[in-house]
């Protein structure tokens, strides 16, 4: 059974290099494309690589929008763009537009392990009870 449990830290780097060989992959949004920071457009271009999926939606992991459909990225999580992610901004709630695309989600097995919601400055992990210890002893979870 899953449970959600509230992030320990605020540092994405902390949370990322907590990640890595755990998740897979992971997404964010950009809810409005022509209110978008040339930080922002370089963070993606330089993403490219490791790029699954481009999708319209109106729902993922912590949000369900009604009145308008955001544009959602899906990347393979590895070293490379662990790096590029926590080398834009290490505030896990300061990726916001227009400097940065929001709503950070980390997937394994496409099921969310983290989730955030950056405009309400929430981020949780979604913990089954066999993986709450790993992320104790990974210092995620308190």
């Amino acid at each position: 059974m899953k449970k959600q449990i509230y992030t320990k830290s605020t540092s994405l780097r902390e949370i990322t290099t907590g990640l890595l060989n755990y998740a897979d992959t992971f997404s964010f949004v950009i809810r409005e494309k022509e209110n978008l920071s040339r930080e922002a457009f370089d963070l993606i271009r330089m993403l490219e690589p490791f790029l699954i999926e481009v999708k319209e939606a109106s729902e993922w992991p912590g949000t369900k929008i009604f009145w308008e459909q955001a544009t959602l990225f899906k990347y393979h999580l590895n070293h490379e763009s662990e790096y590029l992610l926590s080398t834009a901004e290490d505030n896990i709630f300061k990726w916001l537009q227009p400097y940065l695309p929001e709503d950070l989600v980390f997937y394994k097995c496409d099921l969310p392990v983290l989730v955030s919601i950056t405009h309400e400055r929430v981020a949780y992990f979604e913990v089954e009870n066999c993986d709450e210890s790993l992320f104790r002893a990974r210092n995620l979870i308190v």
